[in-house]
């Protein structure tokens, strides 16, 4: 009693002090109602008030549901680690570089930081929905990063351009593009995040993620992932023999 978010707890001790037997050890249930989003962090709290008076000797632990979900969540961290890795092998084998994947998949902790704020702006948890949204985040984010970089190789390879006027002209280039599949992407998912249709109390987390990150990655892509690019550039060796070509035409011919 008295963790916040959770109501109407019993424990099987109520009804003609029955005890139940987990494993062959005599075992006590406790349960009750959760009222807010964050599930786990609920559960966590009742645990820990558990534990605080329980004697020496008495393990406590989570129930099948909590465990089935504490389980689930784990396995999402996963499947969103596994993702980032495809998407960067992904890459690689397109730009037939190891570098440049590294300055696209920059503008995923940027995504992260505007899902991470607007959750926290709507009061909304971390859950298996929002780690939905991010996984999604990793497709449509990079591919706004891919279209920018697709123009910048193609400036330096067919028309000879230098990384920093590649750059310019690229963002000039694909900016409408990726400015209006942003819009349209957020402007779609707005009734979700809203709750304004079936089904939102579940998906308006995975709304709320994806419209957070696609915000702020768009706004940044444009800047921060041209200095990450230009930044690595050198390391590549097409950066590397454009530079020492740029080094053997005389200052008065540049």
């Amino acid at each position: 009693q008295g963790v916040d978010g959770l109501a109407n707890v019993t424990s099987g001790l109520a009804d003609g002090d029955m005890i139940l037997r987990v494993n062959g050890q005599p075992s006590v249930s406790y349960r009750g109602e959760i009222e807010t989003q964050d599930t786990m962090g609920v559960s966590d709290e009742a645990i820990a008030r558990v534990k605080a008076i329980a004697p020496p000797g008495v393990t406590v632990g989570e129930g099948y549901e909590t465990k089935v979900q504490k389980e689930g969540f784990a396995q999402a961290v996963q499947a969103l680690l596994i993702s980032i890795v495809v998407v960067y092998l992904v890459l690689v084998i397109t730009f037939r570089s190891f570098v440049h994947p590294f300055s696209i998949l920059f503008s995923l902790p940027l995504a992260i930081i505007g899902a991470a704020v607007a959750l926290w702006l709507t009061g909304r948890v971390v859950g298996l929905p929002a780690l939905v949204g991010l996984m999604m985040l990793v497709g449509i984010v990079v591919t706004n990063a891919i279209v920018l970089i697709d123009r910048v190789q193609a400036n330096r390879k067919k028309r000879n351009m230098d990384a920093e006027e590649a750059l310019v002209e690229g963002g000039r280039t694909r900016l409408r593009p990726i400015l209006m599949t942003a819009v349209a992407t957020i402007l779609a998912l707005t009734p979700l995040a809203l709750g304004l249709t079936e089904g939102a109390l579940i998906a308006a987390e995975l709304a709320t993620v994806v419209i957070g990150g696609l915000f702020t990655s768009t706004l940044l892509t444009l800047f921060i992932v041209p200095v990450m690019y230009k930044t690595l550039d050198p390391l590549t060796s097409f950066g590397r023999s454009q530079a020492k070509q740029a080094e053997a035409v005389p200052p008065d011919q540049r």
